[in-house]
C-alpha cells in the first residue's frame, strides 16, 4: 500500500470510528429519553433539541455513554495504529509474497493483531457484516471485544498519558517542548512557554512487550480449527 493510500485508510478508520460513537451517543440519548419520560426539547429545531438530550443523558447514565463512545473509538485508534506501522510495498503481488509479509518491520505489527485477534476476536467482528444485527446485539459484542482487546493492549504494551493532568486543566508547554507530542492549536504566537487549556491528554507508549514468533509464520494471525470427528 502506498503511503498516500495508507494516509487516506486511516482518516477513513477514524472517521467512521468518531461516526459510530456519535451514533452511539445519540441512540443512548434518544433511549434514556423515551424510558425516563423526558419532555421533547423546546428549543427550535432539530439540532439544538439532540444537544440537549446528548447533554441529559450525559448527566443521567455518564458510565453507559462513555463505555458506547470510547469502545468504537479504541477500536478505530488501534486499528489506525496498525495501518501505520505497515511499510510500503512494491506492489500487491511482492505484497502478497511471505518474504514481505514476514519482514521484521511488519512481525510486531502483526504479533500485535494477532493478540487482538486471539483475546477479543477483533478480526472477526471486523470482517462480520453487522447490517442485519440491531444495535443491542452489536453493543454486547462491542463489549466483548471492548474487554479482550483492552486486555491484550495493557498485557503487552505499557501506555501512559503524555500530560497527567485531567482534560480541561491549565497548563504550561515549556521551551524545548517535542513538537511531535505535543500539537499546539488556537492563537498561537511568539516564543514558549505557552499556556493553555488541555483538550486531551495525549498517549504515549512507555514499553512493548510482544512475544516472538520462534519460527512461526506471522502472517498466520489465527490458525484455522477443524474438529475431527
Amino acid at each position: 500500500m502506498s503511503s498516500s493510500g495508507r494516509t487516506v485508510l486511516i482518516v477513513v478508520i477514524l472517521f467512521a470510528a468518531v461516526l459510530l460513537a456519535l451514533g452511539n451517543m445519540l441512540c443512548h440519548a434518544l433511549v434514556v429519553q423515551e424510558l425516563t419520560g423526558s419532555p421533547p426539547a423546546s428549543e427550535p429545531g432539530l439540532l439544538p433539541g439532540l444537544i440537549r438530550a446528548i447533554g441529559e443523558s450525559v448527566g443521567r447514565r455518564p458510565q453507559f455513554v462513555w463505555f458506547f463512545t470510547g469502545a468504537p473509538l479504541l477500536v478505530g485508534i488501534v486499528l489506525a495504529l496498525l495501518v501505520g506501522l505497515l511499510r510500503d510495498g512494491g506492489s500487491a503481488a511482492a505484497a502478497a509474497t511471505p518474504e514481505t509479509v514476514a519482514d521484521p518491520a511488519n512481525s510486531g505489527a502483526l504479533r500485535m493483531l494477532a493478540l487482538l485477534q486471539q483475546e477479543g476476536r477483533l478480526i472477526d467482528f471486523l470482517e462480520e457484516d453487522i447490517e442485519p444485527y440491531g444495535d443491542a446485539q452489536v453493543g454486547a459484542a462491542v463489549r466483548a471485544i471492548h474487554a479482550g482487546c483492552r486486555n491484550a493492549l495493557h498485557q503487552r504494551m505499557r501506555i501512559e498519558r503524555i500530560y497527567t493532568q485531567e482534560d480541561g486543566a491549565a497548563v504550561e508547554v515549556p521551551p524545548g517542548f517535542d513538537a511531535a507530542a505535543v500539537r499546539l492549536t488556537g492563537n498561537v504566537h511568539g516564543e514558549p512557554p505557552f499556556h493553555g487549556v488541555l483538550h486531551h491528554g495525549g498517549w504515549r507508549v512507555a514499553s512493548v512487550t510482544l512475544p516472538k514468533s520462534g519460527g512461526v509464520d506471522v502472517a498466520v494471525l489465527a490458525p484455522a480449527e477443524v474438529e475431527v470427528s
